[in-house]
């Protein structure tokens, strides 16, 4: 049996799940409102890269992205450096390091 509770909980679930599906897929169009570089250094070589940045607005979401070599631009998490280094940089010698059982460095 649905207690009240049960049944709050799950409206205010709904509510924000289609929040953010409107968001997704209606809300407002991203805008590009600031640029930068980011200099990215392999944990496993000597190599380091410097990379193009973004920052975008959308809605009242605020977030930065860094460009891969193909085009193609993800989401900085935290840190542009650090997720281009983890994404591009060193992500086979990372996943060659987990595969032979010796984890992340």
């Amino acid at each position: 049996m649905f207690s009240i509770s049960k049944l709050v909980f799950f409206l205010a679930f709904a509510a924000i799940a289609g929040f953010m599906l409107y968001d997704a897929f209606e809300g407002p169009e991203a805008m590009v409102v600031g640029h930068g570089t980011v200099v990215s250094k392999s944990q496993y070589s000597q190599k380091s890269v410097s990379r193009p940045t973004r920052q975008m607005v959308r809605g009242s979401l605020q977030y930065w992205e860094v460009e891969t070599p193909q085009g193609l631009w993800i989401d900085c998490a935290k840190d542009c450096a650090e997720t281009y280094r983890r994404e591009v940089l060193d992500y086979w010698e990372a996943r060659k390091q987990e595969e032979s059982g010796l984890g992340g460095r």
